[in-house]
């Protein structure tokens, strides 16, 4: 009878044991579920956002080229138009923490470089960011804009192809493309624009 009771107290201990196990696990996963779901949910709003952000700058380029100035701007609503305001922009009743921040960086006198930036805190200690950039030029006048990203010298395994990439160089002995290949904008003309692998010449 004693071994019997062992038995069945042994055998008690380990269903309570594998049940705690499964309701851990099951716990783990609908956490994580929730977790993943809350996060896409607010990837998609920061999306949104930061594309609102984009035609923000585009509408108030329409309105006002010289209103592009350089630096990091915040949006406001100005009269049913976009206007800049502040360095940054509270979205905290959208998201968590967010604020909204559009950079202005000079290309020429007749193009800009805009990047609008969400970022928000998702928990505690984990904060997100969802960055868009796109390239504006005054539509007043005619504009030519050499724009993209350079191919990286490094993934040229030809060496012809490498010594054509502006800013890189064959390595002999090492036999692989070394260098830093120089950036689009770089490039005022159409030749030399579209013959950087990466870069391609917008205009009319």
């Amino acid at each position: 009878m004693r071994y019997r009771k062992g038995q069945s107290l042994l055998e008690l201990i380990i269903a309570i044991g594998i049940f705690a196990i499964v309701v851990s696990v099951l716990a783990f996963f609908i956490l994580n579920g929730y977790v993943s779901g809350r996060l896409a949910k607010e990837i998609s709003e920061a999306n949104f956002l930061a594309e609102e952000g984009v035609e923000a700058a585009r509408s108030i380029r329409d309105n006002s080229w010289d209103e592009l100035s350089p630096g990091p701007h915040g949006l406001a609503i100005s009269g049913n138009n976009w206007i800049f305001q502040g360095a940054q922009e509270d979205i905290s009743g959208q998201l968590r923490g967010g604020v909204r921040k559009i950079t202005i960086e000079d290309i020429n006198s007749d193009a800009k470089k805009v990047t609008s930036q969400v970022t928000w805190q998702f928990t505690e200690d984990r904060f997100q960011q969802i960055k868009l950039i796109t390239y504006l030029t005054n539509w007043q006048k005619i504009v030519f804009l050499c724009q993209g990203t350079c191919t990286s010298c490094q993934e040229f395994a030809d060496r012809k192809l490498c010594k054509r990439q502006n800013g890189c160089n064959w390595d002999r002995k090492l036999r692989q493309c070394t260098g830093t290949c120089a950036p689009c904008e770089n490039f005022l003309d159409q030749k030399n624009c579209e013959a950087q692998s990466g870069c391609t010449w917008i205009g009319p």
